[in-house]
């Protein structure tokens, strides 16, 4: 499963006075379904995994393009690019030949493509004759992903907070649930709870404009 942030950037963020464990509400189990839970949905409307993520690429060739376009991007490294002489359907039909970097074509890892080297490599017209074979995403999550993630489950925290001190009577004030004791919103400052949301709102529109998206490439098949 991955996750870009933690429970305890989580505790800095609502200002809790002791780290979640099994006795808190949430507990710390949740708090980690949680983290996971956000951390997909960053990936789902980003329209991408921002995790170091190993992918398979199968492409049709056209016989004519030089660039191959790769699914996702950035990369962070290809594995091996390999191609078959043959068409798909004969007996000799195999991704075995291994093309080389810098030989028969090169790598521009912020875009997530391959630009063949026609002078060394003439690929045939084809279904499935390259399979590229590469990881992509960010070894590290990027530091706005991380904040992002981490105020989305703190936006999470104190929701079901606040609706556990409704749902007893208990509206205002601080909220101390368990060994978790934060200042509940309504007493902290409605101004600040908000701003929790712009700041979430104005991260996910910042993600969405500063990082690549899914790629379609036009010679991908699956």
């Amino acid at each position: 499963m991955v996750t870009y942030t933690d429970a305890s950037l989580v505790e800095a963020e609502i200002r809790a006075d002791q780290s979640f464990s099994t006795s808190t509400i949430p507990t710390l189990a949740q708090l980690n379904v949680w983290i996971g839970e956000e951390s997909a949905q960053i990936d789902r409307d980003a329209g991408m995994s921002f995790a170091s993520t190993a992918y398979t690429d199968t492409i049709d060739y056209d016989g004519d393009t030089d660039i191959l376009l790769l699914q996702h991007a950035p990369l962070i490294s290809i594995t091996n690019v390999l191609y078959s002489s043959s068409a798909i359907g004969t007996t000799s039909y195999a991704l075995s030949d291994t093309k080389v970097e810098n030989t028969d074509y090169v790598v521009y890892d912020k875009t997530g493509e391959i630009v063949i080297l026609t002078n060394n490599w003439k690929p045939k017209e084809g279904r499935k004759r390259i399979q590229i074979n590469y990881t992509a995403g960010y070894a590290t999550t990027p530091e706005v992903i991380q904040k992002l993630a981490t105020k989305m489950v703190a936006k999470r925290v104190l929701d079901s907070l606040m609706t556990s001190n409704t749902n007893n009577g208990d509206v205002g004030g601080s909220v101390s649930v368990g060994s978790i004791s934060i200042v509940d919103p309504a007493d902290f400052g409605i101004g600040n709870y908000k701003q929790l949301s712009t700041d979430i709102d104005m991260l996910k529109a910042d993600t969405s404009k500063g990082f690549g998206v899914y790629r379609y490439g036009m010679y991908y098949t699956g």
